[in-house]
């Protein structure tokens, strides 16, 4: 019988001289080369197959249980909020959640369909503490390996395949604490900051707030023509203030037992997701609902109008507040935006467009409740072209719950062209190239290959580094087609190496992608492009400004997003309209 390895835990514990199967989340791990007998089992074909089959689930599962989640938790929490107001508090969590749960369930069934007999390793967990909230389920269950194989397991016990499992005497502990301290204060305000905050809040009603991730002249420039005052509130919404709350071990046994969701018809997933969803949803909304609402309670009291691109997703304190103005004020305008620059692949679930009065969109061919307008994130800078090649990468997270891109042993295929890029090009360009690899704490971390490859002297850590080098590299290589690739394009010679089959996209923009392809500005093949690159590298200005590759390169720009020298006037211009 064979040994199935459902996460990274399994390199702790005693292995099987039988045959083992790796599931390809775990392929990144050490342990993995040392099983000379091993079959893998690749999710990320997994996910090929059912993608369009997860998608639709997950919605028509979405409207089911909202409803119920709005009832109980009134309830629960003795109030009578809207379905808008709990869409503004429960999304994106209930949307990761369910695509994150119906995936793993879908990936249990394809193993008991191929495999029909196998053992696996069961764990025992210290403390059953629940995720407090969105932004602690998501990194936990992007990476974590308790969490998963924990999650895993109770899939298999509850289709009873318990016939194989290995019973261990190891006790896993989720590492909830150590993680909430680290990401609730990435948020770091200075105490003149904090002082300024104070003082503004004390002399002047903020009747609008524009919360918006932008370049400090943009966001200056834009309050300047709205006539409002420059003040964000970060420090009022800050997350350092979360830090006591979501270190408690609070768990209400009571008042989770009342969050029953009911359906008449239920297959088994659906059996299964509503027994799990009581212990599974996070504490900001039973146990420490009322907390965070005393950490807002009286803050920004005369505020009608907020303008938001980011803190809106996972900022507790932030959506606690967003929804207790709606429910006070059913006027008060939410007006959200994207916090990126292009392209981020067709969205299943636009949780902007849900809650908002008014969605702005950096993209064209929108619906009635969205607006076209410039990105505020992008500008131009002058280029100071030096002798460098600068190669902006991503990583992805070592267990899949986005599907906006590569998933699981897919990082592989652009790691694999980035090494066939810089062996098939020039000497004399290879000593130029410097990479620039995600920065974020994912699972798959492909920076160790780059190093490998490359030598850490030529590895951009740092943000000085980056920005020094965007600067000064005449070209530019990208590995993702999002708001990088577009901030690059506008900025010179720029190429995009990426596969497409991983993105999910519109037909609009494969169709503009397409032309990029003909026009060899993007490239599957690390060596096609490498090749491409020698050929031109002695004339590679007057390349780019040939007639048909600014056409393309506009032309791409154009449809498929929106952008100007100076955004700020033309969201200031459409803002008045909707203040007034």
């Amino acid at each position: 019988m064979k040994l199935i390895h459902l996460s990274g835990l399994e390199r702790y514990l005693k292995t099987s001289k039988n045959s083992n199967i790796i599931l390809s989340w775990n392929l990144n791990n050490d342990y993995f080369k040392h099983f000379k007998k091993k079959e893998i089992f690749y999710v990320s074909k997994v996910w090929q197959k059912n993608k369009f089959k997860v998608k639709n689930k997950v919605i028509k599962l979405r409207k089911k249980i909202l409803p119920q989640l709005k009832k109980q938790l009134n309830l629960i929490n003795k109030i009578n909020y809207s379905k808008k107001e709990w869409e503004i508090l429960l999304e994106p969590w209930l949307f990761i959640y369910l695509y994150s749960m119906y995936f793993r369930w879908i990936v249990i069934n394809e193993l008991i369909s191929k495999y029909k007999n196998f053992r696996y390793f069961e764990i025992k967990n210290k403390k059953n503490i629940p995720f407090f909230d969105t932004l602690q389920y998501a990194k936990l269950m992007n990476n974590d390996d308790v969490c998963n194989h924990l999650l895993l397991q109770d899939i298999l016990k509850f289709k009873k395949i318990t016939k194989g499992k290995i019973k261990t005497n190891y006790n896993f502990t989720i590492q909830k604490k150590k993680l909430i301290s680290k990401i609730f204060t990435q948020i770091k305000n200075s105490p003149l900051f904090i002082l300024y905050e104070k003082i503004i809040c004390k002399i002047f009603n903020i009747k609008i707030l524009v919360n918006l991730r932008t370049k400090k002249i943009n966001f200056l420039k834009l309050c300047f023509k709205l006539n409002v005052i420059p003040f964000k509130g970060l420090s009022i919404f800050s997350r350092d203030k979360l830090i006591n709350i979501s270190n408690r071990n609070d768990f209400n046994k009571i008042k989770r037992f009342k969050l029953k969701i009911e359906m008449k018809k239920k297959d088994n997933f659906e059996k299964y997701i509503i027994n799990r969803i009581q212990n599974d949803i996070p504490r900001v909304y039973i146990e420490n609902f009322f907390d965070i609402k005393k950490i807002h309670a009286n803050q920004l009291s005369k505020t009608n109008i907020v303008v938001t691109d980011t803190m809106h997703v996972y900022n507790p304190i932030f959506k606690s507040w967003l929804a207790y103005k709606k429910n006070l004020n059913k006027k008060f305008k939410i007006i959200t935006s994207d916090h990126g620059g292009i392209y981020g692949g067709q969205q299943i679930y636009n949780y902007n467009l849900a809650i908002s009065t008014i969605d702005f969109k950096n993209q064209k061919n929108i619906n009635k409740k969205q607006l076209s307008l410039p990105c505020l994130f992008l500008n131009k800078h002058k280029c100071k072209f030096k002798n460098k090649i600068l190669l902006v990468c991503k990583d992805i997270t070592k267990y899949p719950r986005a599907f906006r891109g590569p998933i699981c042993d897919e990082i592989n295929y652009e790691i694999n062209q980035i090494k066939k890029v810089i062996k098939c090009i020039d000497n004399s360009l290879k000593d130029k190239i410097f990479i620039r690899p995600y920065l974020a704490e994912n699972g798959w971390r492909p920076h160790k290959e780059y190093k490998k490859i490359i030598g850490v002297e030529k590895i951009a850590y740092s943000n000085n580094l980056y920005s020094k080098l965007k600067e000064e590299a005449y070209i530019k290589i990208v590995t993702y087609p999002q708001t990088a690739f577009l901030e690059c394009l506008i900025n010179g010679p720029t190429f995009l190496l990426f596969d497409p089959k991983y993105y999910n996209d519109s037909k609009q923009n494969k169709k503009y992608m397409k032309i990029l392809f003909k026009n060899k500005i993007a490239f599957k093949s690390g060596k096609q492009l490498a090749i491409h690159l020698n050929q031109i590298e002695k004339n590679i200005l007057s390349w780019w400004q040939q007639k048909k590759i600014q056409n393309s390169v506009n032309l791409f720009i154009n449809k498929t997003s929106i952008y100007n020298d100076d955004p700020t006037s033309d969201w200031a211009k459409n803002l008045k309209k909707i203040i007034s």
